[in-house]
């Protein structure tokens, strides 16, 4: 089967390291380059025909077996294999395993050899990608044994589906074992590349079109610049562009796009700012244009993704990869702190810079074509993330990821279920509160979630919704997400309510707040949309923001929030907070992290903030009159220190009975035992600051 060639050139454009190739020589490779469809039953014959060669992952997901049947790698779209063997003339002895029938892409020994003796970079790639697959191998041969002890599973090779001896290799990907049964192996590369700001890893400076630009002047700027994806923007710069029908780029210098010129028009123009209104993919081509039939005479604002999400350049790519599996989506827009376009960020570019085990881990999730097939999956979560807890600096990032994946968990389960009761009736939220909501999720963290429904529902609509907060909530379950004790979860009628029936709730909560009224807040105002209909959900959030703003119900709140009493006693020592055997021991996450949380949210809800993330909120408190910049800056150091604090220790108990938020202070470092009293002596000194401005205490 011979691949389109237009088709192919775009593809190895963004497959390293073809992209370090000119556009001759990957015109060259791409005449050269052979398509086979491969499926679970002509594998095996299909590359005893084609060996030895270099394959490409076009489409589908397959597993890279050792013959002892261990998991080397799960490969999917741009993952290159088979070139140990061209490399060294080493045997074939690895297996190939069929998970998604897919298309590969073959290149010769031939046309390989050229490659590597014209193109320096291209043989330096693949000589650091094999002396780094033979130092995978050792360290697995001499960890295979520990590795057993430690983790759970054993070895199986023999699946139903054929395996095909082949030489394998992925090349710049890092181990993740996703779908192996058997031991999974140590993680090699670094995870300091998601703590990266985004505006360090833009490829290119934007490109962008006026909204006055065609859509067959769009799609042949696209064919043009190679890019699957570009900004649609108004302002000064873009009308002068649309004046010479061109694409508007820029330079970006220090985060900022300046220089900002009209390609191909008769003078430079002045650089002026410009909005971003919208964003058109190549997918808004083929499904919002071909396939409806639409006329390419039209204004690409007829067609494109209006208000697309976005990141800041300042923001990691961490950020962005948490707001890429929110959204689903695989271009997301990068501004500067003026709201002004710097690039674009893809899923190519994440995988780009570290074939990160997280984004692959969301992947597999995604990419789960059954219920059984998703818990299969989850059940790899803990003994991943202890692996990823033990090796960021960044702690927040732990739990934006346990976030990113109980999302991703989410969605998938939401999609199954609408397979097989087909589409919802009526609009509707499915919405995160507390740890999910805040971002801040640990392994242990139980449900919080619910339904935000359209108002005017019959009785058949609802019950579609009730088998879907059922089902949901169930399959988390199912995926070691624990069930709510206090029953705060979709599967509850309280918490599957329309936009009347929440607003209500949330009135009386304001107008009555009686004790169970103000827990209720606590967790219920810490809320982010997961899936559904956004415009819904900023009805539901702008509102339920205005009620919180009432005088009354912040005294109520900060009333209660003031009489959780510090673990500080005299002279300044630890008082335990536990009962029993364990009564020496404190637990900083209710009495430290929550106590941070629930004074940052007081503080937010006076503002209007409707961003649910506490540092996020103190970042968006910067400069208020409410809370000074120096008890702002204080109470974000101590929410890092006591998140951190609580992680180690969280690391150091696994597996065990003993308590994973309670910690002795006995057992701590000198050093570790003052910031923690420091830490305390902070949240005392602003409750008391809550007392004073909101509950009328003093």
């Amino acid at each position: 089967m011979q691949p389109e060639l237009l088709e192919v050139q775009r593809f190895l454009l963004d497959c390293p390291p073809f992209d370090e190739l000119n556009g001759d020589q990957r015109q060259w490779v791409a005449g050269q380059i052979k398509a086979a469809y491969v499926n679970e039953h002509n594998v095996d014959g299909l590359f005893k025909q084609h060996s030895p060669a270099l394959y490409i992952v076009r489409s589908g997901g397959f597993d890279l077996l050792a013959p002892d049947g261990h998991l080397i790698e799960r490969l999917e779209s741009h993952d290159l294999f088979g070139f140990p063997s061209l490399l060294s003339g080493r045997a074939v002895v690895n297996k190939l395993q069929v998970i998604e029938d897919g298309i590969i892409y073959i290149i010769t020994a031939a046309v390989f050899d050229q490659l590597r003796q014209h193109v320096r970079a291209f043989e330096q790639y693949f000589i650091r990608a094999h002396e780094q697959r033979l130092l995978s191998e050792t360290a697995r041969r001499e960890g295979d044994v520990t590795r057993r002890g430690n983790l759970t599973g054993t070895a199986n090779s023999n699946g139903s589906r054929q395996g095909s001896a082949v030489d394998t290799g992925a090349a710049g990907v890092t181990e993740l074992g996703l779908a192996a049964s058997g031991p999974k192996q140590e993680p090699v590369a670094s995870y300091d590349a998601l703590q990266l700001p985004v505006a360090e890893v833009i490829v290119r400076a934007p490109v962008m079109l006026s909204i006055h630009t065609t859509i067959k002047e769009a799609a042949e700027r696209m064919r043009d610049e190679k890019v699957s994806s570009v900004l649609v923007v108004e302002g000064p710069v873009a009308e002068n562009a649309a004046a010479e029908g061109a694409v508007v780029k820029g330079t970006v210098v220090n985060d900022t796009v300046v220089n900002a010129t009209a390609v191909n028009s008769p003078a430079d123009s002045e650089a002026a700012a410009v909005k971003l209104c919208g964003i058109l993919t190549d997918r808004d081509l083929r499904n919002r244009v071909v396939a409806q039939g639409l006329a390419y005479d039209l204004q690409v604002n007829a067609v494109m993704t209006q208000a697309p999400a976005t990141v800041y350049g300042r923001q990691t790519l961490m950020d962005a990869l948490a707001i890429m599996t929110q959204e689903n989506i695989h271009h997301l827009p990068v501004l500067n702190d003026a709201d002004q376009p710097i690039g674009m960020i893809t899923n190519t570019d994440l995988m780009r810079q570290q074939r990160s085990e997280p984004i692959m881990l969301i992947s597999a999730l995604n990419k789960a074509a059954s219920k059984a097939q998703l818990v299969a999956e989850a059940a790899h979560i803990p003994a991943y993330m202890q692996t990823f807890a033990a090796r960021v600096h960044d702690t927040t990032m732990v739990g934006r990821l346990l976030a990113s994946l109980t999302d991703s968990m989410t969605r998938k389960l939401i999609s199954l279920y609408e397979q097989e009761h087909g589409v919802a009736p009526g609009p509707y939220c499915w919405i995160a509160f507390g740890s999910q909501g805040r971002e801040d999720q640990v392994l242990s963290s139980d449900q919080d979630n619910g339904l935000l429904l359209g108002n005017g529902l019959n009785d058949n609509q609802l019950d579609w919704f009730k088998g879907l907060g059922e089902y949901v909530s169930g399959g988390l379950h199912e995926c070691g997400i624990p069930l709510c004790p206090g029953d705060i979860m979709a599967s509850n009628v309280d918490c599957r309510r329309t936009l009347d029936g929440w607003l209500e709730r949330f009135k009386s909560w304001t107008e009555s707040p009686t004790p169970k009224a103000l827990m209720y807040c606590q967790i219920f105002f810490d809320s982010r949309l997961v899936y559904g209909n956004k415009r819904l959900y900023q009805r539901y959030r702008e509102q339920v923001a205005r009620l919180a703003q009432k005088d009354f119900f912040l005294g109520n709140l900060a009333r209660l929030q003031v009489s959780v009493q510090v673990p500080l006693g005299l002279f300044n020592r630890f008082r335990g907070t536990e009962s029993g055997k364990d009564s020496d021991l404190i637990n900083i996450k209710r009495y430290g992290i929550a106590l941070i949380n629930d004074i940052v949210r007081i503080y937010s809800l006076q503002a209007g903030i409707m961003v649910p993330q506490t540092l996020a909120r103190l970042e968006a408190l910067k400069g208020s009159k409410l809370l000074n910049n120096k008890d702002n800056q204080s109470l974000a150091e101590a929410w890092q220190f006591l998140t951190e604090l609580r992680l180690q220790h969280q690391l150091q108990t696994w597996g065990s009975d003993q308590p994973k938020n309670a910690l002795d202070p006995d057992e701590l470092s000198t050093l570790t035992r003052r910031q923690l009293k420091t830490a305390f002596r902070i949240i005392k000194e602003c409750q008391q600051g809550v007392g004073l401005k909101f509950g009328r205490i003093g």
